[in-house]
């Protein structure tokens, strides 16, 4: 209840923000930079009617706008989660059985309890994420009443339910999924209306390491030839390089979680324009809050080897060429911590700017939106977020220091008159 109160709260402030005309108004920061990683030779961005009209300096003197003083902070592109899970929330988080108390949860809690997600996530200075795996019409539903402007949270590209056993079960008799049958499956999600198709290649998930296929390659071709044919683009989980090959050879847009791949499925990937997403922090998560989760010390151990081999994963790929998008794979009381991420992608080798071009300009490039998101130029959506550090000499800038957020021309986050309200996850040691 106290969780619920609180939303509404912020609810009240959101809407509050919201513009009430098309002028144009012009924010000055200390610093603008862009989703390149790169600075700007600008301070200033022109907003009006929710998207980007100019960047440059001194903008009043050519643009008649009211000019808001961004004291003392860092301008950055909104950023993306390539991966998310906003709908798997609770009231509380008891200790010992959050996926129990998940699964007997009723939907209309469920539901408020996503609305909290996606207020978090705002937090974060995360506006787009992709959510993979949800079912009951959930995130339609919240994508719906984001984009009615009833509820705050980021833009939201769907997937409704995965491709998996459990959401598609085989008829009577059937011990094998045809091509057939997993084209058909992908035809479902077209017709619910998902923007993007999820193909559960192998298990793994949370405690849960494995990575043994479930799927043919032709009938993972299958399905990504159904939602190409659809318009739609298509991600494949496999935890280790078991489905890897057969999603290369499908086509699809991007591989979410594949620790251990060789360097010729790298090389790949790569030659491919395959996009990769490691979520190599979420089973930090999941060690870290394990008594959420009756994780003992056997699993959470394992846990932190994943990461460190998902971490090599990542490394090899970068060096490799292989694009990356940061996914935090959030769930539960994981949102908030959306952007740890970016910390282990510092780890595994990668700048500061790289890391920042993974929840920008890569994450724009996954969603099909590199000509709208994750860049801070005129004619792009007005997202923007503002540090009050600066994250090319520190990451941690992003994680602890997001003062303001901006979303589609409205500033849905704004914590410059009480700096105490700032989002600090603990992201905890990787290792």
């Amino acid at each position: 209840m106290r969780r619920l109160v609180w939303l509404s709260v912020l609810l009240v402030g959101f809407l509050a923000t919201a513009p009430a005309s098309a002028d144009v108004v012009i924010y000055r920061f200390a610093k603008v930079i862009d989703g390149t990683g790169n600075v700007l030779d600008a301070r200033d961005i022109a907003v009006n009617g929710g998207r980007i009209k100019a960047v440059g300096n001194n903008l009043d003197k050519s643009v008649s706008g009211q000019v808001v003083m961004m004291e003392g902070l860092t301008a950055l592109p909104g950023l993306i989660d390539a991966h998310t899970h906003i709908t798997y929330g609770l009231s509380h988080y008891p200790d010992g059985n959050a996926w129990e108390a998940l699964g007997k949860i009723e939907r209309a809690d469920r539901y408020e309890a996503a609305k909290v997600n996606a207020l978090k996530t705002l937090q974060t200075g995360v506006t787009s994420v992709r959510d993979l795996n949800a079912d009951g019409r959930l995130d339609f539903d919240l994508k719906a009443a984001i984009n009615a402007g009833e509820v705050p949270g980021p833009r939201i590209y769907t997937s409704g339910p995965g491709i998996h056993p459990f959401n598609d079960p085989l008829p009577d008799g059937t011990e094998t999924a045809t091509a057939e049958f997993l084209a058909e499956a992908a035809a479902k999600r077209v017709a619910m209306g998902a923007d993007w198709i999820k193909i559960f290649g192998t298990t793994g998930s949370a405690s849960d390491l494995t990575s043994r296929a479930y799927y043919s390659a032709e009938a993972i071709a299958a399905a990504a030839d159904a939602a190409i044919k659809a318009g739609k683009r298509i991600t494949v989980h496999t935890y280790g390089p078991e489905a890897v090959d057969a999603a290369i050879a499908a086509g699809v847009t991007s591989i979410d979680h594949p620790v251990g791949m060789s360097a010729a499925q790298i090389k790949a990937m790569a030659s491919a324009g395959i996009i990769y997403v490691p979520t190599i922090d979420h089973n930090r998560y999941y060690a870290q809050h394990g008594s959420e989760y009756s994780y003992g010390a056997d699993i959470q151990a394992g846990l932190r080897v994943f990461v460190g081999r998902n971490i090599e994963t990542t490394r090899l790929a970068h060096a490799t060429g292989v694009m990356i998008a940061m996914g935090s794979d959030a769930v539960l009381s994981g949102f908030g911590e959306n952007t740890c991420e970016l910390k282990a992608f510092v780890a595994a080798g990668m700048s500061t700017a790289e890391a920042i071009q993974t929840a920008t300009v890569n994450g724009a490039k996954l969603l099909g939106e590199d000509a709208n998101l994750g860049r801070l130029q005129p004619g792009f959506e007005a997202d923007f977020v503002a540090l009050s550090g600066d994250p090319l000499s520190d990451i941690n800038a992003i994680t602890d220091g997001v003062t303001v957020v901006m979303k589609a021309g409205s500033l849905v986050v704004d914590h410059r008159a009480d700096p105490a309200q700032i989002n600090k996850p603990n992201c905890g040691a990787l290792y």
